[in-house]
């Protein structure tokens, strides 16, 4: 059984995927507004329950705490920078989105999964929130 930290680490590095599949270059670091849409991505995806750490009234708190700490993970593919704006990104040289979802995806939730999840995600935000 994972620890609530990795199965954490986990969701960031499979969201970052997921918004990069979006063709979203990053979202608004707004707290309010980056964990809302979190929240309701989360509570809105088939796959959540197989992360059984992750829940009670604000799991966007938990997203916003991981990805603060993402950057500086060693040994994941993808990863957020973050400053005024949360920016998802490829952490192994020369390899693509697809690849990196392909090396994440587990039996808790595939590639297709994370994609679903990261549009989940980039559906909440409004306009002026997100980068193409």
């Amino acid at each position: 059984m994972e620890t609530k930290d990795q199965q954490i680490k986990h969701i960031v590095v499979g969201m970052a995927l997921g918004v990069l599949a979006q063709d979203v270059s990053a979202v608004t670091s707004s707290k309010m507004a980056f964990e809302f849409a979190f929240n309701h991505a989360w509570r809105n995806w088939s796959r959540a329950r197989q992360f059984p750490s992750v829940t009670g009234h604000d799991p966007g708190n938990l997203f916003w705490i991981g990805v603060a700490k993402s950057e500086r993970r060693q040994g994941v593919c993808a990863a957020w920078r973050t400053g005024r704006w949360s920016e998802p990104y490829i952490a192994y040289q020369d390899w693509t989105v697809k690849e990196c979802l392909d090396l994440h995806a587990d039996e808790r939730a595939s590639a297709a999964d994370w994609v679903d999840l990261g549009r989940l995600y980039v559906s909440e935000f409004k306009p002026e929130e997100v980068r193409q």
